[in-house]
């Protein structure tokens, strides 16, 4: 397993798609580093049909609640757009990351969030 090698992310590739490259979304390694995920990002890119969605000017943590089982994600967004109208996961935003984990590490371990939330 790799370990955070380069502010906080897997590597200089992802660092640099996360300030720089094509909106994407990032996820935690289990080491806690950001890393690209690939098929997410694709998954928004189709959803939100624009393909000149380019980097906003900072990045943004979601946690995103699956509507079937409540179970609580957090992503990293290097656009906010990439979560338009998703079909199974309704989204909080925050932009820190210190925001993000305090509401995550109030839900408990496994994060669950039984109650809907309303999309932002």
């Amino acid at each position: 397993m790799s370990k955070p090698s380069v502010d906080g992310y897997c590597g200089e590739f992802d660092k640099r798609v996360a300030q720089a490259g094509v909106a994407a979304v990032f996820v935690r390694t289990i080491e806690g580093a950001w890393r690209l995920e690939p098929d997410l990002s694709r998954q928004a890119w189709e959803r939100v049909g624009n393909e000149e969605l380019e980097n906003d000017e900072r990045l943004v943590h979601a946690l995103l609640r699956d509507r079937a089982t409540g179970f609580v994600s957090w992503w990293m967004l290097s656009h906010p757009s990439l979560l338009a109208e998703h079909p199974r996961l309704d989204a909080r935003l925050f932009d820190t990351e210190e925001g993000a984990q305090v509401v995550l590490e109030a839900l408990g371990t496994p994060p669950i969030a039984s109650e809907a939330w309303l999309t932002e």
